[in-house]
């Protein structure tokens, strides 16, 4: 009896642990990519850019990071 409450126990601490990294990396991700979104789904409607409609988040972070650092710069984004 004691097993199955610390197997519970266990359950409950990872259940909770995986709700706080999901929480603590992807949400600010999102937020970090939603200019980039926009900015793709802009594109996309112009023609340009249609590889870009399917790529992970973490690749979509990474692109983001090169878009914003080409308008800091104000040179043409290369991906």
């Amino acid at each position: 009896m004691t097993l199955i409450f610390v197997m519970l126990k266990v359950l409950v601490f990872a259940l909770c642990a995986g709700a706080i990294v999901s929480v603590v990396i992807l949400i600010p991700t999102f937020l970090y990519t939603i200019p980039y979104t926009l900015w793709v789904g802009r594109e996309n409607t112009m023609g340009r850019h249609k590889d870009k409609s399917k790529e992970s988040i973490f690749r979509a972070a990474r692109n983001a990071t090169k878009l914003y650092k080409s308008w800091i710069t104000r040179q043409k984004p290369t991906f």
